[in-house]
């Protein structure tokens, strides 16, 4: 059976997540490292296997990749760009009608990626005579130039895999499924643990819990928005979760009051992005770090992504109920938060 390589891309900074779940959901041999990228990793599996790869929770894209070949930094670049495209096989665009070009470039060149996707463009249509369609495309096809190399595939997701399902309502202030999902990895859960998102927002943190782990967890989500909370299960019920997510309008200050034990907590807080918002919300971050060490067990893991890194890591040496097992700078949104997992002590 042919090997053939996939590109999967991801939040930078859970490339780690990928692996692991590709290693354990897929049998494919997974690439270290993809041009120094972050946000990438590259995998080969069996060619008619790769459907497996579209059911991955942690990534966005799947792209099939075709090669990769030297170009130039100057104008004379797009020249070598023309000629790699044409010369690539692409079987995806023999039976097609229309494709589309996206490009990315990194690096100091002396062109744009506007103009390396008409280099390219004009390539395929010399070579396949295909018509090019920007909205209405069949195929898609990725062209990146990554310092002096570039490299050419097929993207197989149209939309991205992060998109479960269609939601009734947007938080504005959600992460991604894939970044949840590896929150969730982070938190270690086991059959029997009871779960709780004291901050729930929209709900992406405990829906995806659900859709991962079903009824082998409890899985209670609150906010103190009585908006928020409303839209959460919505869309938990448009998700078909309803009845598996136990939901609370409650203070995530109040979390011990309403529970005398959760095993885990995954949580989204607001982040405080704007000047003096963190002075009015570095109360919340610490009231809600007294009430989650009264409810955690010794042992008792809380996963959380901030903003405020050094100012949350002082609140958590403060406190003194918890040790930081764990910390690691994720992207998201061209924001860079960290990712803590606390555990109790």
């Amino acid at each position: 059976m042919r090997i053939q390589r996939f590109l999967l891309t991801t939040n930078p900074g859970i490339e780690d997540i990928v692996e692991q779940e590709v290693t354990e959901r897929v049998e494919a041999k997974v690439q270290k490292a993809f041009m120094n990228l972050q946000g990438r990793v590259l995998v080969e599996i069996e060619e008619d296997r790769y459907p497996e790869l579209l059911k991955l929770r942690s990534v966005y894209y799947v792209i099939r990749y075709l090669g990769e070949f030297e170009v130039s930094t100057s104008e004379k670049g797009l020249e070598m760009i023309y000629e790699g495209v044409r010369h690539m096989d692409i079987p995806e665009l023999q039976g097609a009608q229309s494709f589309r070009v996206t490009a990315t470039r990194i690096g100091v060149h002396s062109y744009t990626s506007i103009d390396i996707q008409k280099a390219a463009g004009q390539a395929l249509v010399d070579r396949y005579h295909k018509r090019v369609d920007l909205k209405g495309y069949e195929i898609e096809i990725i062209v990146d130039v990554i310092g002096k190399r570039c490299w050419i595939g097929v993207n197989l997701t149209r939309d991205s895999l992060h998109k479960r399902f269609e939601r009734p309502f947007q938080h504005i202030a959600a992460i991604k499924p894939p970044l949840a999902y590896a929150m969730l990895r982070l938190a270690d859960l086991r059959p029997g643990h009871v779960l709780l998102d004291p901050m729930c927002g929209g709900g992406t943190i405990p829906i995806e819990a659900a859709q991962v782990y079903g009824s082998l967890i409890k899985i209670f989500a609150s906010d103190n928005n009585s908006r928020a909370l409303e839209g959460a299960m919505k869309n938990a019920e448009a998700a078909g979760l309803k009845d598996i997510i136990r939901f609370l309008l409650l203070d995530a200050r109040n979390i011990d009051k309403a529970f005398q034990r959760v095993d885990r907590i995954v949580t989204n807080p607001p982040f405080g992005v704007r000047i003096g918002e963190w002075e009015t919300l570095k109360p919340l971050y610490a009231s809600f770090l007294e009430a989650a060490s009264r409810v955690l067990p010794e042992g008792g893991l809380l996963v959380i992504i901030t903003l405020r890194a050094t100012s949350f890591r002082d609140l958590v040496f403060k406190n003194r109920r918890f040790t930081i097992a764990h910390e690691r700078v994720v992207e998201a949104g061209g924001l860079y938060p960290h990712i803590f997992v606390l555990q109790r002590i």
